[in-house]
């Protein structure tokens, strides 16, 4: 067992403070530059599209993520403060929010760049898997999105961490961290898939192989995540209730591409 008093700010200088949270946040998106350029010139995509592309996925995985954990977790807190909606720095971003903003915005550039959705879709979805890591380790730095109480081995007791009850710090399963793990296991599997079988693959595979082990990887986390919005007696959690629906799209369309590439 551990114990998590770890502060989220590395250095203040002044009034301004880099958090562990903003430095993986940029480091997201760094890393998913780079591979994306990779991408491109494997798949022969123009990379002049590649900065256009980059500040569209930029914007709607954070205005989406933001907005999602607004109205999907905490509505009434938030219409109550709403200055603080933009104050992302201090965490707070919904991947099932990111999820359908970065769909929309990909829609959108593909308007007005000649390329088409899924060249687009399939391309940005592995590095968005590997960028959920980074943003999850923000998280446990943060002390935020924490798990349920546990006595597992490996459990950690988050210090800053307010407990629902005003009481001390318990130990819990250290959620955050397991999601680090599935971003990861998400992000090796598309690359392995998109490597050796780029040739062959059907357009579409890659992005919904990624919405489906993502999203039914995080249902089965959130087993052991604490409530956030809903009252325990519920069966699920919100996060929970919020992947359904993209783990039931994303295995029809797999199918749906599986039934086309058997045509051809």
């Amino acid at each position: 067992m551990f114990v998590h008093n770890i502060s989220p700010v590395i250095v203040t200088v002044g009034r301004f403070s880099i958090r562990y949270y903003s430095l993986l946040f940029m480091c997201a998106f760094l890393l998913g530059l780079f591979l994306l350029y990779r991408i491109f010139k494997e798949k022969g995509i123009n990379v002049d599209y590649l900065s256009p592309l980059f500040i569209t996925i930029f914007i709607c995985v954070i205005v989406g993520a933001r907005l999602g954990h607004v109205f999907f977790y905490y509505p009434r807190y938030y219409l109550s403060h709403p200055i603080r909606i933009l104050m992302i720095w201090k965490g707070g971003l919904a991947s099932h929010g990111a999820a359908i903003a970065l769909i929309i915005g990909v829609f959108v550039f593909t308007r007005i760049y000649p390329v088409t959705f899924y060249q687009v879709a399939d391309a940005a979805s592995i590095p968005v898997a590997i960028a959920t890591s980074f943003v999850r380790l923000g998280n446990f730095f943060n002390s935020e999105i924490v798990g349920r109480p546990t006595d597992v081995r490996w459990a950690v007791k988050f210090m800053r961490f307010r407990e629902p009850d005003g009481g001390a710090p318990v130990f819990r399963h250290p959620s955050q961290l397991y999601e680090v793990a599935i971003g990861i296991i998400v992000f090796l599997t598309l690359w392995i898939v998109f490597k050796r079988k780029k040739e062959k693959l059907q357009d579409g595979c890659i992005l919904y192989l990624f919405l489906f082990m993502y999203f039914i990887l995080r249902f089965l986390v959130e087993f052991v995540k604490e409530y956030h919005t809903l009252d325990p007696s519920s069966p699920l959690t919100m996060g929970q209730y919020l992947s359904i629906p993209f783990i039931i799209f994303s295995a029809i369309m797999l199918f749906a591409v599986g039934k086309i590439k058997l045509k051809q």
